[in-house]
């Protein structure tokens, strides 16, 4: 009885704190609302576009990190007041149905499709399932509101839009009506691409990210403030301010002069593949990959981990694979028959092992790629090279990255 009404009154709660966010959502009829939905990119697509419309006038908020969730989007809705201009948002699912609740509470005025890739593959086990929920934000778009799809992507560029919904289209291709074109940019340069717009309007867009595969994102945000009314030398000043967003390819430097890219908040194969050959074209004396597994493979846990290792071979001077599982010790010995000395392979099979390690090995010159499922929290790795850790959980269920944590530098009882 008693987790009956436990249940009762948490859902209670959540019904009421949505509806509560829809009406006030709806008061706020001078706040331009801009809701950003895709696979991969949307927290870093949402901090351009928040920093680029931050440095006018008017204010601008958004979600704090990652909190996406129908809930979480309702939070940051209560937030919103008269004086707000811009409200920026980025929307996720987990399994069908979560991106039209979100944004039937929303109820956008811009409304921003990135990309359609692997992920959550346990409730969308094929691209088109994840296309048709990614879709379902558009359906929600105001009377006089706008769509802004990446035409690189073959599953975004086919979305289907309501009748009279004006439609822009950022990307690469020649069609764009914000068009990239010479990006380039390889550790230790940052991303830069030239843009052209529809209207003739052009300029060299040169930010602090770090990887070719963040081209939609800074394509993405200019064209939301194109929209937003905002020139495109102006967009140029507010990319070059805004740094990579925490544990997305952010370059941190170590006491010891390594750099280290953290990239541990998606654990997803799609995401790791992007960083692996922005890994690839480094410039560094060594690159080294530090990795547990990765997640939304078709694989099994035991071949996907083995063809990261093989395909590791060749590419980067140092590989540090971490896991208690047999996979793990299977994927070294793949390592191995793909090339890898034994003193270029190293098996923890815990966190705290190999943040000792790396302590004693890193040095100036290195680059070091850090990757993993987000419940096994990398992040204190990083941090383990800078002071002591307290929390070293094997899995945490926590939805933060572990910078926010009460608990990373809490005393031990």
């Amino acid at each position: 009885m008693k987790a009956a009404l436990r249940k009762i009154l948490k859902t209670t709660r959540r019904g009421a704190l949505l509806t509560l966010a829809y009406v006030w959502r709806r008061l706020m009829f001078r706040t331009r609302f801009i809701a950003i939905t895709g696979s991969v990119g949307k927290t870093t697509t949402k901090d351009l576009t928040a920093g680029i419309l931050g440095a006018m006038p008017a204010a601008t908020i958004s979600n704090f990190g990652s909190e996406n969730t129908t809930r979480e989007i309702a939070s940051t809705l209560l937030r919103v007041r008269p004086w707000h201009r811009f409200a920026v948002l980025e929307v996720a699912t987990a399994r069908p149905g979560h991106i039209a609740n979100s944004a039937r509470m929303v109820a956008p005025d811009i409304a921003v499709v990135l990309s359609v890739a692997r992920t959550h593959t346990n409730n969308f086990p094929t691209l088109e399932d994840t296309a048709a929920e990614k879709a379902s934000l558009l359906n929600f778009v105001r009377k006089r509101g706008v769509a802004i799809l990446n035409l690189d992507d073959p599953h975004v560029a086919a979305m289907k839009t309501r009748p009279g919904l004006r439609v822009v289209r950022f990307g690469c291709d020649a069609r764009a009506d914000i068009r990239g074109s010479g990006a380039g940019g390889h550790w230790p340069d940052r991303l830069s691409i030239f843009v052209t717009c529809r209207s003739g309007e052009n300029a060299h867009l040169r930010s602090q990210l770090v990887g070719m595969h963040w081209t939609s994102a800074l394509l993405a945000a200019a064209a939301i403030a194109i929209e937003c009314g905002m020139p495109i030398e102006q967009i140029a000043r507010g990319i070059a301010q805004v740094p990579p967003t925490l544990g997305r390819m952010d370059p941190q430097i170590l006491p010891s002069g390594a750099i280290i890219l953290r990239d541990e908040f998606n654990g997803s194969l799609d995401t790791y593949k992007s960083a692996f050959e922005t890994l690839k074209a480094v410039r560094a004396t060594r690159k080294i990959l530090v990795i547990t597994t990765v997640t939304d493979s078709p694989q099994s846990w035991d071949k996907r981990l083995k063809k990261i290792a093989t395909e590791a071979a060749g590419v980067v001077d140092l590989l540090v694979l971490i896991g208690a599982r047999d996979d793990t010790k299977r994927a070294g010995k793949a390592a191995l028959a793909a090339g890898f000395s034994t003193s270029a392979l190293h098996l923890f099979d815990d966190l705290p092992k190999a943040a000792e390690f790396l302590r004693t090995e890193l040095r100036g010159g290195d680059v070091v790629l850090l990757r993993g499922k987000a419940e096994h929290h990398l992040t204190r790795l990083f941090y383990a090279q800078i002071r002591d850790v307290s929390c070293w959980l094997p899995v945490c269920p926590k939805r933060i990255l572990c910078d926010h944590c009460p608990d990373l530098f809490a005393p031990q009882a």
